[in-house]
């Protein structure tokens, strides 16, 4: 493609000498620049492209997009207020805007929005209909699944996935929208048809300066959505948004397990440890009689989001009722770890002090016992979470083991030491072991017949972020490890 074909749409001035430059690919990683390349700057949490432009200029790019003025020869620069909104454009450009031929389907919120995206798709599958999915586990098109490198991709990466879609003839796709894909304009010019909100708590406040600017980002979603907005009742946030949209004129519902007024009502059957049976209902009539092996109160408040998008789509009540009832769980989502010697252990991705306190909650409901939390916090992020956290797993857990999650460059102490101001105040008993494996062995050596383990923190994540270095760590593998080795040790003493 040329350059100036490339640039169209962005308010760059392309130099006439420049016009007809082949670009043979788009890059913003240097490492991955290829002979004719463009490459874009983009300014990261700790990295800076701008700093790696001279390694792309000698990688082959043959121009580069900047929001500043670089010294450097022989290799043009096209300067830019902002290149990731840049990039956008670009990207769309390249591909031939893809977009265009695939229905979106949004779910934002602060928890639930990968147990949503996956009841949404499973309805859409049962429906007859192939959709690819972009989220925090993975990016998923037709039977092929990549891993996920955040929540919501770069521009550049959605329309790769995009054109993929749409050359395997797949012509709808569920996404987790962030609130950094939000801000940074990652989805500037996506449309979709149908977005959902699921609720809104204390997170990432090391990117957003409030949690009034988080929430003004989450809405930014629904002023792109097109056909409908489907908003939960019974959160803060989401009482708040509906009537501001409505008032906006922006077509919402709403959805509700405890007001029977809310366009779409969930009158809760059964509730227990094996799953729940609502009866889903829109504008005070039956649509279906949904049955789910997911469990919890907060399962039940993602159930219906899932299914209020589904009907609104126009699919089928007894639809919308089989595809959710085909997930038996989500990875990393109150799964439980079955092992050799049947102790109940579940691992969550909880890391906000709100959706730990309802896996919590969910796991008081079930245990018979002790129930034994396994938590930490992440490094070179909101501190302020921390001992929010601790008074939560305090207030809930017969006993804690405080640990580190991905403390990347930050000293793990300080880390459970903000922990440790909450957990504190509670009076449970509780012990700091900074080695995750260590932590995590503690609680298997300390079960009782009666009690239930719960790790928390890094669901499905099979890393840990030490320093500046990635290694490979599994919750779940590690259980079943411990659980082995404890099972093979306590064998061999009898």
């Amino acid at each position: 493609m040329k350059l100036h074909d490339l640039l169209l749409h962005t308010g760059i001035k392309c130099p006439d000498i420049l016009k007809d430059t082949d670009i043979t690919g788009i890059s913003y990683d240097s490492r991955t620049i290829q002979r004719g390349n463009l490459f874009v700057c983009l300014r990261g949490r700790k990295t800076d492209g701008h700093a790696y432009a001279d390694k792309a200029a000698l990688g082959g790019a043959v121009a580069i997009i900047s929001e500043k003025t670089l010294p450097l020869s022989g290799t043009p620069i096209l300067v830019v207020e902002d290149s990731r909104r840049a990039l956008a454009v670009i990207a769309a450009n390249y591909y031939g805007h893809p977009h265009h031929s695939i229905s979106l389907y949004g779910v934002t919120g602060t928890n639930g929005k990968t147990t949503v995206s996956y009841l949404i798709r499973s309805g859409l599958l049962a429906w007859g209909k192939p959709c690819g999915m972009t989220g925090t586990i993975s990016y998923m098109v037709g039977d092929k699944e990549y891993p996920a490198e955040r929540t919501t991709p770069e521009s550049l990466d959605l329309q790769r996935i995009f054109a993929e879609l749409k050359t395997s003839g797949i012509s709808c796709c569920v996404m987790e929208i962030s609130s950094h894909a939000l801000q940074l304009g990652r989805i500037q010019d996506l449309l979709f048809e149908y977005s959902v909100f699921t609720n809104l708590s204390q997170d990432h406040m090391d990117f957003h300066k409030d949690e009034e600017e988080y929430y003004q980002t989450k809405k930014k979603l629904f002023n792109q959505t097109t056909k409908m907005g489907i908003i939960n009742l019974d959160d803060h946030a989401g009482s708040r948004l509906f009537k501001e949209l409505l008032h906006e004129g922006v077509p919402v519902r709403s959805f509700s397990i405890t007001d029977s007024n809310a366009d779409y009502y969930g009158e809760v059957k059964e509730m227990n440890e094996k799953g729940c049976c609502l009866s889903f209902r829109y504008e005070g009539s039956e649509v279906a009689e949904i049955k789910s092996s997911l469990v919890g109160r907060f399962s039940l408040h993602n159930i219906l989001a899932a299914a209020g998008c589904l009907h609104s789509i126009g699919v089928p009540g007894e639809v919308v009722a089989a595809g959710i009832e085909n997930i038996k769980g989500v990875p990393g989502r109150f799964e439980p770890v079955e092992n050799s010697r049947g102790i109940p252990v579940i691992v969550d991705y909880a890391h906000t002090p709100d959706a730990l306190e309802k896996v919590l909650i969910t796991a008081s409901d079930i245990v018979k016992g002790r129930l034994l939390c396994v938590f930490g916090c992440g490094g070179d992020r909101d501190r302020s979470k921390r001992p929010l956290m601790g008074k939560v797993a305090g207030r809930y857990a017969d006993y804690c083991i405080v640990t580190s999650d991905n403390p990347r460059t930050e000293d793990p102490r300080q880390i459970t030491a903000d922990i440790e101001e909450g957990l504190y105040e509670t009076g449970c008993n509780y012990q700091v072991i900074d080695d995750r494996r260590e932590a995590i062995q503690s609680a298997v050596s300390m079960y009782r017949k009666g009690d239930l383990i719960l790790v928390t923190g890094k669901g499905h994540e099979n890393y840990q972020i030490i320093g500046e270095e990635k290694k490979y760590f599994s919750d779940r593998e590690t259980i079943l490890e411990l659980i082995d080795k404890e099972e093979k040790n306590t064998y061999g003493n009898n």
